[in-house]
């Protein structure tokens, strides 16, 4: 009857399989929680059973939807990568971001660097460079602050402003 259910509500046999043994893991695991004032045993396996279905449904599709969106916004990238203007203006809001960068003091554009372009954390920019963590990260705000501030003036566009 659960394995039935479970069918029902996903369509294919594997997951609907999971979702009873599930089922039966979780009235194992809380059978303390079971009010027998509530319904029997097997109306209590029912509904955790379609309860748990259903949380894997909804969890699948949240999947697909999420698959669709990126498919979405790869096949725009992919649409603009041979555009002549856009390849014009991401040259041009690199030679400006490397603008900012360069009037950046030397250890603001350090912390700066070794987070974007070399994938550090805070931390290990703390540890790399034997500076506290709170200095790498007033360094990293600062510098972050004063690209936004150059960029805003340069490029209203890629500041967000």
């Amino acid at each position: 009857m659960l394995y039935s259910l479970a069918l029902k509500i996903l369509s294919k046999s594997g997951p609907a399989q999971d979702v009873v043994h599930e089922a039966f893991l979780t009235a194992w695991r809380k059978a303390g929680m079971y009010n027998e004032t509530r319904g029997n045993v097997a109306t209590w396996l029912i509904v955790l059973c379609r309860n748990l279905a259903i949380d894997q449904y909804r969890a699948k599709m949240r999947l697909a939807s999420r698959r669709v969106e990126l498919d979405a916004a790869a096949e725009h990238l992919i649409s603009q990568e041979d555009d002549p203007a856009v390849a014009a203006l991401a040259a041009e809001d690199i030679r400006q971001l490397r603008e900012a960068l360069v009037k950046l003091p030397p250890e603001q554009k350090q912390v700066i660097e070794m987070a974007y372009f070399q994938g550090m954390s805070q931390s290990e920019i703390a540890a790399a460079t034997q500076t506290p963590l709170g200095t790498v990260k007033t360094r990293a705000r600062q510098a972050l602050l004063k690209l936004r501030n150059a960029l805003v003036d340069i490029a209203p566009d890629m500041a967000g402003g």
